[in-house]
């Protein structure tokens, strides 16, 4: 053989170039498959010919031509006029050589894309506005409220507010595609966030369960994306505040914030350094969780309760995940512990 073989062509996974311009540089086999044309077809081509101008793939190149550092999204679907069809595909960019884009994209393993959090970001556009409408007529009404309210009323209308306020904006980043595994990182106050979350629980359980502060005062912010770690806390917190209320006695749930240190988080390189975190523990005094539940209770499908689509605990682990976090999960009769360990950054917000 003269010619040498591209080992980019005998990997399963789709690697694209593309220039500043969104014009195709090179595409290995499995690129050239998943847009339906040769190579001579698409070299020198721009990439909207092959994918559909309204597809999420011009968002994530949107966002990596404006970021640092790696862009990533899972099960999205590639859409064009060969393109092939009926199939999600995880999807990285990465910033190359002279003001080039590499695209790597991958089949996705996701069982039902109809029950999925994809299946939910391809009717984004068509929630946002249906989500929107209703929400800025809630914040409205607490904004009127609030002119009358009574001191002890106060709290609870800013509530409402807040979190009005807090589901447009993810309705918003639904509707243009972007995905847990996306997070739009900034410095913030983790145990602000956290009262925010224990008040609203409160309120919903009306005083029949016990919610404890244990902070960590010293902690200083941390970086990450506030309205995805909103969600993901949440979550838990709901978790262990429902598995509390069901006790014979007294239902507690604890918030615990602390540094750890000597905490081994994998670098993208693969190597393993110790550093320090901070550890988020939601602590409930429930009945607890069977070893079979916690061995699958992060799959997207797995649920114990009754109607439940499990999508709650698969939010967490995917948010936790993006920001390069870990869980532990600790659990016996009258106590289970969700530990979430977030690494200290030290890189500055631009």
């Amino acid at each position: 053989m003269n010619e040498k073989t591209n080992l980019s062509d005998l990997i399963p996974v789709a690697i694209l170039q593309i220039d500043n311009r969104r014009n195709i540089i090179s595409a290995n086999t499995e690129a050239q498959i998943i847009l339906g044309h040769s190579l001579a077809s698409l070299q020198g081509h721009n990439l909207s010919e092959f994918v559909y101008h309204d597809s999420p793939l011009f968002e994530l190149l949107d966002r990596v031509t404006s970021e640092e550092g790696d862009i990533s999204s899972h099960g999205l679907t590639i859409a064009g006029p060969s393109a092939v069809r009926s199939k999600l595909y995880d999807i990285r960019l990465r910033p190359g050589p002279e003001d080039t884009i590499i695209l790597a994209i991958a089949e996705a393993l996701v069982r039902d894309p109809s029950d999925s959090a994809v299946g939910i970001s391809g009717f984004g556009r068509i929630l946002g506005h249906e989500v929107k409408n209703p929400l800025a007529g809630i914040s409205g009404a607490a904004q009127l409220l609030l002119r009358n309210a009574k001191d002890d009323e106060v709290p609870l209308l800013e509530i409402i507010k807040s979190e009005a306020s807090r589901i447009e904006r993810l309705v918003s980043r639904l509707s243009a595609f972007e995905l847990f595994s996306a997070p739009r990182r900034d410095r913030f106050n983790i145990h602000q966030l956290l009262d925010k979350i224990l008040i609203a629980e409160e309120a919903a359980h009306g005083g029949k369960i016990m919610l404890k502060r244990a902070y960590d005062p010293s902690l200083p912010e941390i970086l990450g994306d506030e309205d995805h770690l909103h969600e993901a806390f949440q979550n838990i917190v709901r978790n262990a505040a429902e598995a509390a209320s069901e006790t014979a006695g007294q239902g507690q749930v604890t918030l615990q914030t602390a540094f750890e240190t000597g905490f081994a988080f994998s670098s993208k390189r693969n190597a393993r350094r110790l550093q320090r975190a901070i550890r988020i523990t939601i602590e409930d005094n429930g009945k607890g969780i069977s070893s079979e539940t916690r061995d699958q209770m992060f799959d997207m499908f797995s649920s114990t309760k009754a109607g439940g689509r499990g999508l709650g605990l698969s939010v967490v682990s995917e948010v936790v995940a993006a920001h390069e976090g870990r869980i532990k999960v600790e659990s016996k009769p009258g106590q289970t512990k969700f530990s979430v360990f977030l690494p200290m950054k030290r890189d500055t917000v631009q």
